[in-house]
Parts: structure tokens; sequence; C-alpha cells
């Protein structure tokens, strides 16, 4: 749930960003729409094999927020009201890829 509607949502990493398809009351969903030009590989870089990306709810506001295990390091983009992600934003240098952290 991205919104805090308590309703499952559909969020999918294309090659352009990130997609979403809320769900409404009657158990069908809205009509996909990208949200957010990152976390793919054509838009940031990022890459199956060495990118995860996770949803959960990081900050406690019963929304799930996008955790993205980056080249750069860990990126998080926070979920709206509005079915949106904040910008992605560098929350610590450590744990991508390439990095020994990652082992641990």
């Amino acid at each position: 749930d991205i919104n805090g509607d308590d309703r499952a949502d559909i969020v999918g990493f294309g090659n352009a960003g990130v997609i979403v398809s809320l769900g409404q009351t009657d158990g069908t969903f809205t009509e996909p729409k990208l949200v957010i030009n990152n976390f793919a590989q054509d838009a940031g870089g990022w890459r199956v094999e060495t990118n995860p990306r996770e949803l959960a709810d990081i900050n406690g506001d019963d929304r799930a927020d996008i955790v993205g295990f980056g080249n750069a390091g860990v990126i998080v983009s926070l979920g709206q009201t509005d079915g949106t992600f904040t910008e992605p934003k560098l929350v610590i240098n450590k744990f991508d890829f390439a990095a020994d952290d990652r082992q641990a």
C-alpha cells in the first residue's frame, strides 16, 4: 500500500522508471502510471542483477517507500498519499554492489 488507503497497490520497475497502479475499492486497479523517472535501467542505470529495489515503510507512515541499492549506496523515495514517490535521495553511501560491506 503506497498511498495509505489500506488497499494493495501494484508497483513495477520498468525500463523508464517506477510504474504504479493503485488498488480500488472494487478490487480493480487504476491504469498504470509512470510516477518517477528513476530506479530503472534507462532512468538511472539500475540493473536487476546488481541493484535490488524493495518496498518497505521506512518512516512509519503506513505507506510503502522505495529502498534501492544503487551504485552510489542506498537510495530512498518516500511513498505519498497521491500514489507517487518523493524524489530519490541517497541516504547512506554504503551497501552498493561493489562495496565490501554488502557481504556483511
